[in-house]
């Protein structure tokens, strides 16, 4: 810029040069003692004013690099605090809390404790708690295992007895075990069975020898379980069958005097907790509902965190490569809240087929696996994982949707299961 202006000046010098030639000529022909003072003040004013002009000119150049310096400074700031700065908050957050705490945002805390708190109104407002509770089993189920999650001191405002009494006169007739329908035309259900045995266990009552013996019966010899009874092919092995019974069959063995009982029931437990193990999908921690069957591919989110989060309930050991790769492998957005998905194989029980029409939805039970994997994750792991949850849980999120009312209850239980595991996760 400096080079520019002394060009623009050269020129203008030159264009004046006649000119003071012909002042200098004039000069002389009139005199020294007239005109050539006048031209010498001149001459020291012009160089003097040329310097400042110069300096001028220099200063105002610096300072427009400056401030276009700071400017450039400023945009690279704002511009990486906008790219990185939500990470390294993330990253700040995830180092500094205890091991265990899941430190989501404030905003989003209230939303969760606010929707689990309107969820488990809606849910105890639909059941009937004198004779037909939420209208059938399966359903019944897992509304009061929701239930008695969020809130401890449920078992105090419902009773018990009605509840024990409700279950009991819908096991099947030839087997102390529970079908999706009462009905004679459906088979005898592990998934129905396991969820009611939980129920019941939520409650403090002891299932009896016969409900018990029935999970146990049904569990194949290396560890699995199929979704109906007598369904024998090692196809027809259910990953979700056996993360249910496993739940059931530990929760249920807290209650049990018998010690001789309690080491078979563990046995049980930890037969299946291996075979889920040994049947993840070679990238884990994900599972096809039916891992044995030819060509299995359908390795829902909905069944695999259900999986992952009957693991950790039994306390299965060495759990921390599933963790880590569950978060790695989260997808980049959460699913609706009622997303679900189910395969609708076919399963032959003796000479009759009867379909799988189990619903895995898919929300609920991805946001509680992630929440139970955090304390195995890397820092990294964690970031994303708390960045992935905010996203799910957030105000205005799909989950917000759900009221309760839905007229499948099943996806509003679910969803508050979900939601007591992260309000645990966020306060300790």
């Amino acid at each position: 810029m400096r080079a520019e202006f002394l060009n623009t000046l050269g020129t203008v010098v030159e264009k004046l040069r006649p000119q003071g030639k012909r002042l200098r000529f004039a000069a002389r022909a009139l005199g020294p003692r007239s005109l050539r003072p006048l031209a010498k003040k001149l001459q020291v004013s012009g160089r003097k004013r040329l310097r400042a002009s110069l300096r001028w000119f220099e200063r105002q150049s610096r300072l427009r690099l400056s401030l276009a310096g700071a400017a450039a400074l400023l945009a690279l700031g704002i511009g990486f605090a906008a790219i990185y700065g939500r990470t390294i908050e993330l990253y700040y957050r995830a180092a500094t809390a205890s091991a265990g705490r899941v430190p989501v945002q404030s905003e989003v805390r209230r939303a969760v404790q606010e929707k689990a708190k309107q969820l488990a109104s809606a849910l105890d407002r639909r059941l009937d708690k004198k004779r037909g509770l939420a209208g059938d089993t399966w359903m019944s189920a897992r509304v009061l295992v929701a239930l008695r999650e969020n809130a401890p001191t449920y078992a105090e405002r419902i009773n018990v007895k009605v509840v024990e009494r409700y279950f009991r006169s819908l096991a099947g007739p030839e087997c102390a075990c529970w079908r999706v329908l009462p009905d004679g035309r459906y088979p005898n259900h592990v998934g129905v069975t396991s969820w009611v045995l939980r129920a019941l266990a939520a409650y403090r009552v002891p299932a009896q020898a016969a409900e018990l013996g029935f999970l146990l019966e049904t569990q194949d010899g290396d560890g699995r379980w199929p979704l109906y009874a007598g369904a024998g092919e090692e196809r027809f092995a259910s990953s979700y069958a056996t993360a249910a019974a496993i739940i059931a069959l530990h929760e249920q063995s807290i209650l049990q005097p018998d010690p001789k009982l309690k080491e078979r029931l563990a046995a049980a437990v930890q037969r299946g907790a291996q075979w889920l193990k040994k049947h993840s999908a070679s990238e884990g921690a994900r599972w096809a509902d039916y891992p044995a069957w030819p060509g299995a591919d359908g390795k829902f989110l909905g069944v695999s965190g259900f999986v992952l989060v009957a693991l950790h309930r039994v306390s299965a050991e060495s759990l921390d490569a599933l963790d880590r790769a569950w978060l790695r492998q989260l997808p980049m957005d959460a699913p609706p809240a009622l997303a679900s998905d189910r395969s609708a194989k076919t399963v032959q029980v003796g000479r009759n087929p009867y379909a799988d029409r189990t619903r895995y939805y898919a929300l609920p039970w991805s946001v509680l696996a992630t929440v139970t994997a955090y304390p195995n994750a890397s820092l990294a792991g964690k970031v994303g994982a708390i960045g992935w949850l905010e996203r799910a849980l957030a105000p205005g999120a799909s989950i917000h949707a759900l009221s309760g009312r839905e007229r499948n209850l099943a996806v509003a239980a679910e969803t508050l299961l979900a939601l007591n595991g992260i309000a645990g996760a966020m306060h300790e």
